[in-house]
C-alpha cells in the first residue's frame, strides 16, 4: 500500500518500515502440508468482544502469532452474564440476549465445537404489547375489529390478521426486497432515491394509514431499512422470528470458551493508546495495567467500537472518508434491567411475563433462568434509564396483574461502561448510507476493522463473528 501523503515524519515512517520489514524477513513459515509456503504473521487484535475473540482464535488456528489486547479487566465486551446478588443460582444475560437458528450459522458452528448446549428462550411467547397505556394480547392484535379500532386501514387489517403484528411494516417494505441482487451491494438495487427519504416517508408515499406510520415508520433511511430486510430474505430469515434460543447457563459461556482457548495471548487491562502504521506494518502503543508498552506487528485488527477508536491518536491520520465514519457512527445505548421476585407472580395472575411496554424507562421485560430450580422468579428487560427504581416504578404502574412481589431491582447501565458501552449500530438517517457503506468495512493498509458494525447485517452475535472471521481470512490470505 502506498504511504499516505499526510505522514508528518519521514524518518519515523522509515524506521517503522525497516523495523517491521526486518521482522517479516525473519518470520518463520507455518508448519503442515496445507500451509507449507505460508509465512507466519504477527497480528495485534484490539478488543476482546465476540469479534476480537473470534478473529484471534481463527488466526491462532491458522498458525499465526496473535496478541489480543482488551482494555477492560474481563473479556466478552457486550456479552455479560450477571450472577452477583441473585439468589438460588439465578442468572441474567446483561447484554447480548438471544439468537435463532435461521440467522446464526457461524455461531452454531462454534457452539458445536465448544460443546455448549442451547435451550429455547420463550421470551417471545404469548407477548403482551402495550399500545399507549393499554395492553393487547397476541389474540387481540389478530382480531380485525381491534385492528380497525387502532386506526389501521382495511388493507393493513387484513395483512396483520394473516401474518402478525410485528410484520405490519412488511406490507409496504416487502415489494421492494427482490430488487437487491447482492447482500453487500445496496446501491445496485436501483432504489438510491430512497436514501433521501425516511421509512415514514416511504410508508406515507405508498398509502399507509397514519396509525401504521406511527407504529412502523421511523426516521432512518428508507434504503437502509429495505437493505436490512432484503438481506434477511436472501438468507431465508423470517422478518420476525418468534422462536429464539440462548446458551444454557448464560451467553457469556461462548466468550469464556474463546478466552480459555486463547490463553496467554489474551491480555486484559491493556487499552490501546496510539497507532502508527506504514507500508510494512503497524506499531501499537498500549498500557498493561498502567504500564506503557509498545508492540510491532504485520497487521492490526480493530475490534472496538468506533466510540472508543475516536480517542486513539493515529499516525498518519485516517483518510477523510474513514475519519467521517469513525466520528459519526451511532450506536444503540440501552440499560438492562433485572427484577428478582419472591415468586413467579405472573403465574398466579395468569399473565404472560413477556411484555412490551414501549416506555422510555422500560421498553420490555421477559422471563429468564426458568430452568433454575428456585421458588423465586426472574424478569429481565431493557429501557433507557439510569435508575433501577424508575424502571420498577414503570413496571408497577403498567403491570396488569395484582400479585407482583418484586424484592430486588438492579440494572446494567452500559452507558457508563468506558469500553463496552456500545451495542448495535443504528441505521443511518437519509443521505448517509453511501458515506458509510462499504467504507466502514474497508481496511486501511495493514489495519483491519472487525466489529459488529462493519458487517453488512449487524445482527448481534452473528454479525460480530462474521466480521472477525472476515478479517482473519483476509490477513491469512494476504
Amino acid at each position: 500500500m502506498k504511504q499516505p501523503d499526510s505522514v508528518s515524519s519521514v524518518s519515523r515512517r522509515d524506521i517503522l518500515k525497516v523495523a517491521v520489514g526486518g521482522a517479516l524477513a525473519a518470520r518463520p513459515t507455518v508448519s503442515g502440508a496445507q500451509s507449507q509456503a505460508k509465512t507466519v504473521k504477527k497480528i495485534v487484535v484490539a478488543g476482546a468482544g465476540i469479534s476480537g475473540l473470534c478473529c484471534a482464535y481463527e488466526l491462532m488456528k491458522r498458525g499465526h502469532e496473535v496478541v489480543l489486547l482488551e482494555a477492560a479487566g474481563r473479556s466478552g465486551g457486550h456479552i455479560l452474564t450477571i450472577r452477583d446478588r441473585l439468589a438460588d443460582g439465578l442468572y441474567a444475560d446483561g447484554g447480548a440476549e438471544h439468537f435463532y437458528r435461521s440467522a446464526y450459522a457461524e455461531l452454531y458452528r462454534y457452539l458445536e465445537e465448544f460443546e455448549l448446549s442451547i435451550i429455547p428462550y420463550h421470551r417471545r411467547d404469548s407477548m403482551i404489547r402495550f399500545i399507549g397505556e393499554s395492553p393487547y394480547s397476541e389474540e387481540m392484535l389478530a382480531d380485525r375489529k381491534t385492528l380497525k379500532k387502532l386506526g389501521l386501514n382495511q388493507r393493513e387489517v387484513e395483512f396483520v390478521a394473516r401474518h402478525s403484528w410485528p410484520e405490519l411494516g412488511m406490507l409496504y417494505l416487502g415489494p421492494y426486497l427482490d430488487s437487491f441482487p447482492d447482500e453487500t451491494r445496496p446501491f445496485d438495487a436501483g432504489l438510491n432515491d430512497l436514501d433521501r427519504i425516511t421509512v415514514a416517508d416511504l410508508l406515507r408515499k405508498d398509502g399507509a394509514s397514519p396509525a401504521a406510520i406511527e407504529f412502523r415508520g421511523g426516521t432512518s433511511s428508507a434504503l437502509h431499512t429495505l437493505w436490512s430486510a432484503a438481506i434477511k430474505k436472501m438468507r431465508g430469515i423470517p422478518q420476525y422470528e418468534k422462536v429464539v434460543y440462548r446458551i444454557r447457563g448464560g451467553n457469556q459461556r461462548i466468550t469464556d470458551a474463546f478466552s480459555a482457548r486463547l490463553g496467554p495471548r489474551l491480555r486484559l487491562g491493556s487499552p490501546l493508546t496510539a497507532i502508527e502504521y506504514g507500508d510494512s506494518g503497524v506499531r501499537a502503543q498500549y498500557e498493561e495495567f498502567g504500564e506503557s508498552k509498545e508492540i510491532e506487528a504485520d497487521h492490526l485488527v480493530l475490534c472496538m467500537s468506533f466510540r472508543e477508536l475516536r480517542r486513539i491518536p493515529v499516525t498518519p491520520q485516517w483518510p477523510e472518508s474513514k475519519h467521517y465514519v469513525i466520528q459519526n457512527m451511532s450506536y444503540e445505548l440501552k440499560t438492562r434491567v433485572i427484577f428478582q421476585s419472591r415468586t413467579p407472580f405472573w403465574e398466579s395472575d395468569s399473565i404472560s411475563p413477556n411484555i412490551s411496554f414501549s416506555q422510555r424507562e422500560l421498553t420490555s421485560v421477559w422471563r429468564m433462568a426458568e430452568e433454575v430450580s428456585s421458588s423465586r422468579g426472574l424478569l429481565i428487560g431493557q429501557g433507557r434509564t439510569s435508575e433501577a427504581g424508575h424502571a420498577l416504578a414503570k413496571f408497577r404502574q403498567l403491570y396488569p396483574g395484582k400479585s407482583e412481589n418484586i424484592e430486588q431491582a438492579s440494572l446494567v447501565n452500559w452507558a457508563l461502561d468506558p469500553w463496552s458501552g456500545s451495542c448495535l449500530p443504528v441505521r443511518r438517517p437519509p443521505g448517509e448510507l453511501a458515506r458509510f457503506w462499504p467504507e466502514v468495512s474497508r481496511p486501511r493498509g495493514p489495519i483491519h476493522f472487525a466489529s459488529v458494525c462493519v458487517d453488512c447485517f449487524p445482527n448481534g452475535l452473528e454479525g460480530g463473528i462474521r466480521a472477525g472471521q472476515q478479517a482473519a481470512k483476509a490477513i491469512d490470505g494476504a
